[in-house]
């Protein structure tokens, strides 16, 4: 009798499981993330509030990206100067970049402390390194598609003093979710617009799929050989009130068709959230969520969301 029982009880199993692969019980199971050790990942989370605020006090002190065309281009504080620098810091004539293809050299004024690599520049030099010149720090930028920036950093600038932390929203789980990694045969190079008016040239590598609620969702998503996450630059429903339009939270990298963690809580704003004066890479028109993520980090509390604002 026993025996018979447990037979039935095989049989009804094993129908109920017919059953639900023949309707699929009304939807497709979904996996959930993997559970987390929530010590560490309160102290993961500390550890990237920390770097968001660094890249908000970096971005928001500088003062200034102007475009380095070919021939001479003088630089100081004088304000006829194609490139004017904070008066604290420069002479009214520093100095003269000149840019001839690819390369860039600098060649200081008479008397200017122009430094790189801490070595004072006394002649026409290959720029190779950022600069020195009292408080600014000067950087030349390679956009990869001919275009070239000549980026300034006070670190003496007056918005260092009390500056505002970020915002982010309470950490939620539903946010956390369980994402699908759909690989291209091939990573290939995508074109996509800057903050500058310009294209960048970035490396797709799959789209990672999703669901948030009973919705699913795709991100197209970026991978970069020399880090071990996928970055992936997007737009939500939030971004007309309480976040930056252009949002980047990262995942861990695997391989095609396997499972990955995106994290929207870990969803950050780029420099260009804090400052006019940067490079960013914009979302890809396919990265528009109209679902609201709310989580991750906020904008600042100003017009712009810039702090010089």
């Amino acid at each position: 009798m026993g025996r018979r029982r447990g037979g039935n009880a095989m049989k009804y199993a094993l129908g109920v499981t017919l059953l639900c692969l023949c309707v699929g019980c009304n939807q497709q199971q979904w996996p959930a993330p993997p559970a987390v050790d929530q010590a560490q990942y309160q102290k993961q989370y500390a550890t990237w509030l920390d770097e968001q605020q660094n890249t908000a006090r970096d971005a928001s002190k500088i003062v200034g990206i102007w475009p380095l065309e070919a021939g001479e281009t003088p630089f100081g504080s004088d304000t006829s100067l194609p490139i004017v620098l904070p008066a604290t810091a420069a002479p009214a004539r520093a100095g003269l970049f000149t840019r001839t293809g690819e390369t860039v050299t600098v060649t200081p004024a008479p008397g200017v402390r122009l430094l790189s690599e801490g070595k004072p520049l006394t002649k026409s030099s290959e720029v190779r390194e950022e600069m020195t010149l009292g408080s600014v720090r000067l950087f030349v930028i390679p956009m990869g598609d001919g275009r070239m920036f000549l980026d300034a950093s006070d670190e003496e600038h007056p918005v260092l003093k009390d500056f505002p932390k970020v915002q982010t929203y309470p950490v939620e789980a539903r946010f956390r979710v369980a994402a699908r990694f759909d690989a291209l045969d091939q990573p290939k190079m995508v074109k996509i617009a800057d903050v500058r008016g310009g294209t960048v040239e970035y490396p797709v590598v799959g789209h990672l799929t999703f669901r948030i609620g009973d919705q699913e969702h795709r991100l197209t998503a970026f991978g970069f050989p020399d880090y071990d996450q996928f970055s992936i630059f997007f737009k939500d429903a939030t971004n007309s009130s309480t976040t930056y339009g252009n949002r980047l939270v990262h995942a861990p990298k695997v391989g095609k068709g396997e499972w990955t963690v995106l994290d929207f809580n870990f969803a950050g704003n780029p420099p260009c959230a804090y400052s006019p004066f940067t490079t960013c890479p914009l979302p890809p028109p396919e990265n528009r969520l109209a679902v609201a993520i709310e989580a991750g980090e906020k904008q600042f509390p100003t017009r712009k969301g810039f702090v010089q604002q």
